[in-house]
Parts: C-alpha cells; sequence; structure tokens
C-alpha cells in the first residue's frame, strides 16, 4: 500500500483544531463542513462522495442507506464515546470501520455531571435569574432552599468510564454511591467495593434508594427510554436526575409530565431525545438545567478528543488497527479494499 502516491479523502464534520490539522494534512486531503445543525440523509451522502472517511460527531447519522451510497467511504471515526449515531453491524457488513474516542473525555463529562447536580441542589440559574429580574429583597432563612449533599445516596446508572469518574466526584462531597452496570458481576464490583466502597444493586433499588442519580450508559435497544414514567415514578419526590449520556434513554415526555408535577425535586439535562430541539415546556421550568450537549467542552478535551479520531484515520491508512476499532471484524476486508484503491 502505496499513501504517498494517492492521498485518502477525509471529510471532516465541524472544524478541526490547528494541531489536528497539522497532523493529518501531509497525508490527507481533507475538507471541514461546518454546520450548526445535522445534515439531512440527502445531504450527507452528496457530501460524502469522493471520500475515502469522515471524522464525525454524535450529530452525523452514518446509516446504511448513507454507507451504499458513498461506495469510496472507507471508515467513520466518530468523535465522541457513544456511536448510536452509526450502524456498526452495517459498516462491518460492507467492510467500513468504525472508531470512537473513550478515555479522552472522562474527567470533563464527569465534571459536568457534577456541575448539573450543584447547579439542581443549589438551584443556581433559578438563584441567577431571580436575581437578574429584580426579584431580591435581601436575605431570607428560606430563600432558595436545596437539599445537602453530605450523607446522601447517589445512584449510578453505567459505571463505566465516566461513571466512576463521577463516582470519585461524589465520594469528595460526601455521597455514598449505589450503582448498577449491564455486565454480569465480575471482578470489577469486588475493586468498586474495595476502592470506594460502591455498592452494586439492581435498578429498583437504585431509582427508589438514591437521593441523586446520574445517568452514563451508552444509548442502544436495552437502554432506549431506560427511565420512564414507571421508573420515574420509582424515585423520591427529593431526588434529582442528572442525564450526560444521551437523551433518549430517557422518555423525555414522562420526565417533563414529573418535573411539572414536582414529583421529583430537579434534572440537569445535557443531553436530550432529537438534538438540537428541546421541548419548549421545559424552558417554563425551574426545577431544570439544561445544558447544549458540552459534556466534553473543555479546550484540551476537544482537541485530544479531535487528536485521538484523527490517529484512528492515520493509523488505519497506514495499514495499522486502530486503537478504538470497534469492528474488528471488519479490518481484513478494509485493508483489502485499501490497497486495491491504491
Amino acid at each position: 500500500m502505496n499513501n504517498k502516491l494517492i492521498k485518502p479523502k477525509v471529510a471532516v464534520m465541524g472544524v478541526l483544531q490547528d494541531a489536528v490539522k497539522n497532523a493529518i494534512e501531509e497525508r490527507f486531503t481533507f475538507v471541514e463542513m461546518e454546520r450548526s445543525e445535522p445534515f439531512a440523509e440527502k445531504e450527507m451522502i452528496s457530501n460524502l462522495q469522493g471520500f475515502d472517511a469522515v471524522l464525525c460527531e454524535p450529530l452525523d447519522s452514518v446509516s446504511p442507506i448513507i454507507m451504499d451510497s458513498c461506495p469510496s467511504l472507507r471508515m467513520v471515526s466518530n468523535r465522541a464515546v457513544g456511536f448510536d449515531n452509526i450502524s456498526i453491524a452495517e459498516a462491518s457488513k460492507r467492510g467500513i470501520l468504525v472508531c470512537n474516542t473513550p478515555g479522552v473525555l472522562d474527567d470533563a463529562t464527569a465534571d459536568l455531571a457534577f456541575a448539573l447536580l450543584l447547579a439542581c441542589s443549589r438551584r443556581i440559574c433559578e438563584a441567577d435569574r431571580y436575581i437578574r429580574q429584580g426579584k431580591w429583597q435581601g436575605f431570607q432563612s428560606n430563600l432558595m432552599l436545596g437539599p445537602d449533599l453530605q450523607g446522601k445516596t447517589c445512584g449510578i446508572i453505567g459505571m463505566g468510564r465516566i461513571g466512576k469518574a463521577f463516582a470519585k466526584r461524589a465520594i469528595a462531597f460526601g455521597l455514598d454511591i449505589i450503582y448498577t452496570r449491564h455486565s454480569k458481576p465480575d471482578m470489577l464490583d469486588k475493586e468498586l467495593e474495595r476502592d470506594m466502597g460502591a455498592k452494586r444493586v439492581e435498578m429498583v433499588e437504585l431509582l427508589s434508594s438514591s437521593d441523586f442519580i446520574s445517568i452514563h450508559c451508552p444509548l442502544n435497544r436495552a437502554t432506549k427510554s431506560l427511565i420512564g414514567k414507571k421508573e420515574l415514578s420509582c424515585m423520591k419526590e427529593t431526588a434529582i436526575l442528572i442525564n450526560t449520556s444521551r437523551g433518549a434513554v430517557i422518555d423525555q415526555l414522562a420526565l417533563l409530565r414529573h418535573l411539572e408535577a414536582k414529583k421529583i425535586f430537579a434534572a440537569g439535562l445535557d443531553v436530550f431525545e432529537d438534538e438540537p430541539n428541546v421541548p419548549s415546556e421545559f424552558f417554563c421550568l425551574d426545577n431544570v438545567v439544561l445544558t447544549p450537549h458540552i459534556g466534553s467542552a473543555c479546550f484540551q478535551t476537544r482537541q485530544n478528543i479531535s487528536m485521538t479520531a484523527a490517529q484512528a484515520i492515520i493509523d488505519a491508512f497506514s495499514g495499522h488497527k486502530p486503537k478504538h476499532l470497534l469492528n474488528d471484524e471488519a479490518f481484513e476486508q478494509f485493508l483489502d479494499s485499501v490497497k486495491v484503491k491504491a
């Protein structure tokens, strides 16, 4: 394979930092495609014509139709941990590699999740609006009260890298940790109990026992609408729910109704079912804090994410298996197709 003869073409959804551009410009021809909203399927097909790889983001859907309509496409490198925007099985059938970027945004996302928890519990956004609207008349002993954290129970749904990073922050604030995770009980559970005092429980117990709940599981068939009306009804009326994973993990309408009826204390949401669309009913509620999918929005973190995704493309087109390849079974077919092209 002689990559010096033909530079593979990379479509970049969004923009890249200068350091990332410098890393790939000698090896690839790349085009940045800025957009504020997701490209429609027809637009995506048109934009990806003739490209060998796409460096995309969570809002970019890469469907089987797109794959079939873009015959030159050999790789999808997703600038995110989650990959629900890409059909892995369909990509594998076509010999298209799919990579993600785990490990580089754990702390940033955990920081935001905990910031949302603090914003909800201390009613930060509500208090800010209260002052800006000229309502504050001086100190009052019952003004903007919220739940204490020390000694309370924090339930974590999904105890992967980000879940564990969040747990460390929660422990530092004096919270006791319980959690659920999809995998069967193994040594990790013993390690979590030993190192964090974290206790694994069933979902029903987590929902009913937790004062705060933070969601850190991926979106898939098993987790879509994982938290619905039934699950919300199990929660304490004083509970706070935080979601920085994927919006569709929660039944958004059910959550809205619970917040309106004040059946839970508050919610902090960084992700939504149909981004960038957010139900306007949320805007009228003081007991919800909304952020625009900024879990990893730190300068260095975002650069590290882009660099990791770009490095995957560099490795693959150099004939090396990328570190965070999600479909190993497609690698040999990918190599064959690239050799033929080159």
